[in-house]
């Protein structure tokens, strides 16, 4: 099978095969990739080439050579089957021995008995042999001739040799490689009920989030309005992407800005406006506002048309507002659905008008009765009933066609006033990339048969991808403008000044949150702002550490990052011992940032689950898989990361083939399926961003590039906080280790304490690195580990722990825990003798406890035991936070 799919062997003559490398090309790697009967359907991934293979030496003395075969089938980073490829005329049997020598040699590198590479080929084009890499002699020998679908030879051969045959001999190898059980902490801690348990409900915070959802995140057109008059917040060149958390952003959706015109500043934009006073010019155009998703562009058309156009211009502009949301995305539905829409639009932009008055229904259907007055109305001028009703009866036909309908409102508000009609096509950027197109295509459309200018907003990936294409094509240059996102402190800032301004119109207003225990506590609106201010506090003066995370995680996609902030304000991690303090300081507490970053990873869970979590463990497996992969997730980011800057298929830049994505990590061990789950959980994760935005359902011919939010998980790596919540939420093949962290959890004393942070996140990394050690080793055994070692580096996460431990654990304690495991035996020094147990010193300012309850009773008058003596003792419990370590006679 090819990357694009399936394919048929087609056997190339023996005159076209000259040369080793045109059997090579010609003949085996095709075999190996056609499908059954013909071929041996392996997938082209799987197939590793000499180019990549680690030489061997094999045979002996004076036959000693270095040696690599052409082509080593592999399934999941296991090498299974040896093939080597020679001229047509060369001897056979020493082709086979040699590759049978490799196989020996590539099995002496794994455990005793485990011996994957268990199958070889040879061919030379005119003859092929197959056989066991045990014994010396093939047990296939197939002419030429007999290479064929109809050959019973070919039969026997494909059947012991082909892809099932070789999947069950695969299959039969996992159990060595995989831990019989895996243990979960946060599955250890208790019941369902338990793992799923949530911290008590913050309704302090949730009553600010029902109170000024209107403001943070706005819904109906009044709330909007309000934002743009009281706190709309520009973005200006000068000021975008000033910290490296924003350069990077940019970097990931780098946009072609030769086809559009980017507005300057959007709090006076003169670009636009200077388009619009060109008036009934723009009439049948399409203007196109190209912007990430959550850049703000509705709410800049808001501004726009409530602030920014001059009153001459607005005077001469109607707008019709339609939410595209609900649009229907069938071609045969879109059309009368856009028809209704702009009825209903002309009605509101029109209030002072009754539509269902007959006089207003006469004049907007006024050609028509101009035209039945001159035609056969003239034969019922004297029967003023019956003119009447054929009146009635061609009023009612035409009303009940949507499309004339629109036609003539549109005439009677606009032709005849000889205003602007301005159809705005709302939330398009919030669909798939196949049905903002289709939207553009109903643009179009509307600009054909309605008199106006239609504004339509599009995500920029869309437009940057698809610009030359069909049929963005057809975009003129002059009326596509770009959009950049105000920073996001900027927004933050404006809609908190909002939310104090009507705090302060509250007065002495009362409100009340609950505690945990049942009872309710009364306090002044005006503690709300405190609150706040103090959340504001806490999320900038960490430095820029929370920012950089939220933006991160939202891109620029300024809606998400303002529900982030309201999350944030209703976690039950922000208790009342935290209210207290942001009360006494009046806003101006900033919350630890310990608890901040246990905010931003739980919400309100109780322990950390990455399926409902903003930030996603990058080391999660499934328990179920046949092979356990830590690293796949980390693999596909980090792949992603190497490709930022280089122009893929299409020259989109950053964007790569699902397809050689899967392709290169296969040869790491990552399979097939595994690798597909793990790219659509990063996808729906907003860590890979898709061309087309779907997040299923992803084929081998998708592009796919890294989103901001990948790039903030790869360097949340090195976050100790949050490699300690993803350790709750990994399977360990140790229990010991898993019970460990499961124990420290389970207590509220001490489950987010600096100490368990670190217990946890150091035991994740001791893990991960035995098990990236024991992939290494596979894939050392026959290719170069080196690409392997950069995807699945933990250099910084190690570092990492090892900095955060310094700063919780004074010398000479900090590192006594690896010193000293626990169960160890060493020398020290006999310092003190008391009754409740003997002091010693293990070295310079590092002391234990013999508890006397692990002594005999006459232990203070033991000889052995003196002041200065050198004894042995073995570690029973070490705590170096806590700097207590205790011993026993060793």
């Amino acid at each position: 099978m090819g990357m694009y799919g399936p394919m048929q062997f087609e056997k190339p003559a023996s005159a076209d095969m000259s040369t080793e490398s045109d059997v090579e090309q010609k003949f085996i790697y095709p075999l190996l990739v056609a499908e059954a009967p013909s071929g041996l359907g392996f997938a082209g991934a799987g197939i590793q080439t000499k180019a990549n293979l680690k030489s061997f030496a094999i045979g002996k003395g004076n036959t000693s050579k270095i040696y690599y075969p052409d082509y080593i089938v592999m399934m999941s980073g296991m090498p299974l089957i040896i093939v080597e490829a020679k001229a047509p005329g060369i001897d056979l049997a020493e082709a086979f021995r040699e590759a049978r020598l490799y196989a020996i040699e590539l099995n002496a590198v794994y455990p005793t008995g485990l011996n994957p590479a268990s199958k070889v080929i040879a061919t030379n084009g005119s003859r092929l042999l197959a056989g066991l890499a045990d014994q010396a002699d093939p047990k296939h020998d197939l002419s030429y001739d007999e290479i064929g679908p109809t050959s019973e030879k070919m039969s026997k051969f494909t059947a012991e040799f082909g892809f099932k045959a070789v999947k069950a001999d695969y299959e039969k190898l996992l159990p060595r490689f995989r831990p019989q059980k895996l243990w979960k902490p946060r599955k250890l801690v208790g019941g369902g009920a338990t793992q799923r348990e949530e911290v008590a409900l913050n309704t302090f915070g949730a009553t600010i989030s029902a109170d000024f959802s209107h403001i943070f995140n706005p819904i109906n057109h009044q709330d909007r309005v309000a934002i743009v008059k009281l706190g709309y917040i520009s973005s200006k060149r000068r000021e975008r992407y000033i910290e490296p958390i924003d350069r990077i952003i940019r970097a990931a959706t780098p946009p072609s800005i030769s086809r559009s015109r980017t507005i300057e500043n959007t709090a006076a934009p003169n670009e636009i406006i200077k388009t619009f006073r060109t008036g009934r010019k723009l009439e049948q155009q399409v203007l196109l506002l190209i912007g990430s998703a959550g850049a703000g562009k509705t709410t800049f058309v808001d501004y726009l048309q409530e602030v920014a156009l001059p009153a001459d211009i607005k005077a001469k502009t109607v707008w019709v507002r339609i939410n595209m949301n609900p649009a229907p995305i069938s071609r045969s539905e879109i059309y009368d659905w856009l028809r209704r829409e702009i009825v209903e639009g002309l009605r509101l932009a029109s209030p002072q008008t009754d539509f269902d008055d007959l006089d207003v229904i006469k004049a907007v259907h006024a050609p028509d009765i101009t035209t039945f007055r001159k035609g056969i109305g003239r034969l019922l001028e004297k029967d003023t009933a019956a003119w009447n009703a054929k009146l009635a009866d061609i009023l009612s036909s035409l009303m009940s066609d949507l499309h004339k309908t629109a036609l003539a409102m549109t005439r009677y508000l606009i032709a005849q006033t000889g205003k602007l009609l301005v159809i705005v096509l709302d939330n398009c950027d919030k669909r798939l990339r196949d049905e903002q197109l289709l939207m553009f295509e109903a643009a179009q459309w509307l600009q054909r048969e309605f008199t106006g200018l239609v504004v339509l907003p599009l995500r920029e990936e869309t437009y940057d991808n698809h610009q030359n294409e069909p049929p963005l094509d057809t975009a003129l240059k002059d009326l596509v403008f770009r959009i950049e996102p105000p920073l996001f402190q900027n927004i933050l800032q404006s809609r908190v000044q909002m939310a104090l301004n009507s705090i302060a119109t509250k007065g002495s207003k009362m409100l009340r949150y609950s505690l945990p225990n049942g009872m309710h506590v009364d306090y002044p609106a005006s503690d709300q702002a405190y609150y706040l201010s103090s959340i504001m506090r806490s999320i900038f003066d960490h430095g820029l550490h929370v920012r950089r995370l939220i933006v991160g995680l939202s891109g620029r996609n300024m809606r998400r990052a303002l529900e982030i902030f309201l999350e944030f304000c209703t976690s039950g991690h922000i208790s009342e011992p935290e209210y207290l303090k942001i009360r006494q300081s009046k806003g101006q507490y900033v919350l630890p940032l310990q608890l901040v970053t246990t905010v931003l990873l739980r919400l309100n869970q109780r322990f950390y689950d990455s399926s409902h979590a903003y930030l996603k463990s990058l080391v999660q497996v499934d328990e179920h898989d046949a092979r356990v992969n830590y690293f796949v997730r980390l693999m596909i980011i980090r792949t992603l990361l190497g490709r930022m800057d280089v122009h893929g298929p299409k020259r989109l830049k950053g964007y790569e083939h699902v397809g050689v994505i899967r392709r290169e990590l296969s040869g790491y061990g990552v399979e097939d399926a595994v690798f597909a789950r793990e790219l659509e959980n990063l996808v729906r994760g907003f860590c890979v961003i898709t061309e087309d935005y779907r997040v299923e359902n992803l084929t081998d011919e998708d592009l796919i590039a890294l989103a901001p939010a990948g790039l903030v998980h790869n360097q949340m790596m090195a976050d100790v906080y949050y490699l300690a919540a993803v350790a709750e939420d990994t399977w360990f093949f140790k229990k010991d280790m898993a019970d460990g962290i499961a124990a420290r959890i389970k207590s509220e004393e001490t489950h987010y304490t600096p100490a368990t942070s670190f217990s946890n996140a150091a035991d994740l990394i001791k893990m991960l690195r035995a098990s990236r050690e024991r992939e290494r080793s596979a894939i050392d055994a026959f290719r170069d580990p080196k690409a392997f070692d950069d995807l699945t580096d933990l250099t910084k996460s190690l570092h990492a722990v090892e900095k955060f431990e310094r700063s919780i654990v004074p010398p000479p304690w900090y590192g006594s825990h690896v010193r000293y495991p626990v169960g160890s035996t060493h020398l020290a020094t006999v310092l003190a003798i008391k009754d409740f147990g003997i002091f010693v010193n293990m070295e310079p300012e590092l002391d234990a406890l013999i508890p006397a309850s692990k002594m005999k009773a006459e232990f203070m008058s033991d000889p052995a035991f003196t002041i200065g003596s050198v004894i042995h003792v073995k570690i029973i419990q070490m705590d170096q936070f806590n700097r207590r370590m205790a011993v026993v006679p060793a």
